[in-house]
């Protein structure tokens, strides 16, 4: 997840997509641009958001069917997280 986030930051996008079955989309300027790669899995997704977030967070998550909140990255930016639960996994937007 930092490598995306440190990308996010450097290159002043607006928003990072992160959806199951699809590679990683940066928007930029209000267009999405697809990154190089494979598709995300629904092990990555996850292992990707366990990243970011604590217990609470998990379990909120599992509860609810969904979370937000607000990562600190490098002690240099912060993004809002949304994070959701699909039939195929999780799925996050981090703007």
């Amino acid at each position: 997840m930092d490598n995306l986030l440190h990308l996010v930051h450097s290159d002043g996008a607006d928003e990072l997509r992160l959806h199951i079955g699809r590679p990683p989309v940066i928007v930029l300027d209000g267009e999405q641009q697809p990154m190089e790669g494979p598709p995300i899995t629904a092990e990555e997704a996850q292992q990707l958001l366990q990243s970011i977030t604590d217990t609470r967070q998990t379990r909120d998550l599992r509860e609810h069917g969904w979370i937000e909140f607000i990562h600190k990255f490098r002690g240099r930016a912060s993004f809002v997280v949304r994070a959701k639960m699909e039939d195929e996994g999780v799925s996050m937007v981090i703007h």
